[in-house]
């Protein structure tokens, strides 16, 4: 146990999670900025410090410092040991065994449920500063050396996949538009035509990155990588770290990472989820136009939505009221919509978990996310309030519990699957923040953008919100051989209507369940 006094150690953490000077013993985590990432770095902080197992549900209860201390004295030791390697079998296999979550990725490509294109991770950053091409192909040549997850590509070994480390550095193709009267016109067809190419694991490389130099003296970086090797999150690092390497080399040193931590207790979990899931929630009859005749997101549409900054402000509010951020009302208002779309009550949401804090591996690029279930009652008579907290709760579960793969998770509650369909939810939902590396420093660059909407996807009906600097856009990704142009814009728009009601007054109940005929039409077909 550390010699300072607990509640002052704890403000110390605090502050480092928060990124905030210094915190008071009564600083509130959630309203000083925090949501439930955040919380859970602070939580795996918390626990190195005081040997104690410490989870969201901790964090989320006791929301301060002087809560929070008195919350760990009733705690019992944890284990904060490094975790085992695996042992090699006896017989010598290429590479290394991957992690669970990247084993499930890999099982659901091969069985060729979803588009190839699917899995690609897309950003598109705008450059500010004069770029010298030598320049940013030497900080990228750092960025390879330093995460072997841009190194990596995978094989089949005995059924399983492997994953092998090899010495290629994924190369910077240019493309000048300078001299091209097209110019700027050309750019989107340009990066479309990018996206439409698939990365294959077994050779690679699975990491691309493209500089456009465009008129005006102006530039974008296309970053494109494997879903296997690179998640959201990734992309961000990359972006800050690139921009650190550009400048100096030097800077973008392998920094000491703590060892991941053991799992706690994952029978626990899984009797969690056991708990959850089962029985396991019914398809939702969506307003779907015709029986799937194709894999999920073979082909896809978006319809788009912009929430502005005073909507976007008053939505973080209302989250961090619950002790979360924006992500948990937007998503009780997607819920919300469903609802009332379907007559349904019981809605099931898949979402991503970054588990970086746990894995002990917060600078690491790579696929370091887990996919959850959100199960959640959504009654006619509850109000806005009542179900942003539950939707705030079961986020917090649903972290706490993420250790158990996905897969692993299928097999061991058997839901019913149907061809094409994920299990346990029919609709994903995401929130994507603004990647800004910050101001340029001297002889430098900077970058600044956001994620690419696929043609294909891996889902029929996708709900993303992606945040910008003057606000949040929502991109409704459908499946167009399932739902027509005209029933996505109604969505995007009931949407709208149901996040003025959260905010209008939250204390109200919802409106009424949508009767059977419902304002919008399209046949129900089962999923």
């Amino acid at each position: 146990m550390t010699e300072l006094d607990p509640t002052q150690r704890l403000c110390e953490l605090f502050a480092t999670a928060l990124e905030l000077d210094d915190v008071t013993a009564d600083t509130d985590f959630f309203l000083a900025g925090g949501h439930s990432l955040s919380a859970l770095a602070l939580a795996v902080a918390v626990e190195e410090a005081f040997g104690v197992r410490v989870r969201v549900r901790d964090v989320f209860d006791a929301a301060s410092p002087e809560l929070l201390a008195a919350r760990l004295a009733g705690l019992a030791p944890g284990t904060t040991e490094p975790a085992v390697p695996p042992q090699r079998p006896a017989a010598a296999l290429p590479g290394t065994e991957v992690a669970e979550a990247t084993r499930w990725l890999w099982l659901e490509r091969q069985r060729g449920d979803v588009g190839l294109m699917a899995y690609t991770v897309p950003c598109l950053l705008d450059g500010e500063g004069a770029v010298d091409v030598d320049r940013l192909t030497a900080a990228l040549s750092v960025l390879a050396r330093r995460h072997p997850a841009l190194r990596t590509v995978f094989v089949e070994a005995q059924g399983e996949p492997r994953a092998v480390v090899t010495d290629g550095i994924p190369p910077l193709e240019t493309v000048d538009l300078t001299g091209d009267e097209a110019g700027d016109a050309g750019l989107g067809a340009l990066v479309d035509e990018r996206l439409t190419v698939p990365f294959d694991p077994s050779t690679g490389p699975l990491a691309r990155t493209t500089l456009f130099l465009r008129p005006g003296g102006r530039w974008s970086l296309l970053l494109l990588a494997d879903h296997l090797v690179c998640d959201g999150r990734s992309l961000e690092i990359l972006a800050r770290q690139l921009v650190a390497a550009y400048a100096d080399p030097a800077a973008a040193e392998p920094p000491t990472e703590p060892a991941a931590h053991r799992s706690p207790d994952p029978a626990a979990s899984l009797n969690h989820w056991r708990r959850v899931l089962l029985p396991p929630p019914a398809p939702l009859p969506l307003p779907v136009r015709g029986p799937r005749t194709e894999r999920a997101g073979s082909t896809t549409g978006t319809a788009v939505r912009e929430i502005g900054p005073d909507v976007l402000r008053q939505l973080t509010h209302l989250g961090r009221r619950h002790h979360a951020g924006p992500f948990v009302p937007l998503t009780a208002a997607v819920s919300r919509t469903l609802a009332g779309i379907t007559g349904s009550t019981d809605i099931c949401l898949g979402t991503p978990v970054d588990r970086r804090a746990r894995l002990g591996a917060h600078e690491a690029v790579g696929f370091h996310i887990a996919t959850v279930p959100l199960r959640l009652e959504v009654r006619e008579d509850m109000s806005a309030d009542d179900l942003v907290h539950q939707v705030a709760q079961r986020t917090v579960d649903a972290v706490d519990h993420s250790e158990v793969a996905f897969d692993t998770l299928v097999a061991a509650l058997a839901p019913p699957r149907a061809p094409g369909r994920m299990p346990f939810f029919d609709v994903w939902v995401a929130l994507y923040p603004h990647i800004e590396t910050g101001p340029r420093p001297p002889d430098g660059i900077a970058l600044r953008g956001g994620p690419v909407p696929l043609r294909v996807g891996m889902f029929e009906l996708s709900f993303q919100f992606v945040e910008h600097p003057d606000g949040m856009r929502l991109l409704l990704q459908y499946d167009t051989a399932r739902y027509a142009a005209d029933t996505a814009e109604r969505m995007v728009q009931r949407l709208a209507d149901e996040v003025a009601r959260l905010l209008r007054d939250p204390a109200e109940p919802g409106p009424e369940a949508a009767p059977a005929t419902r304002s919008f039409g399209g046949f129900r077909f089962d999923a």
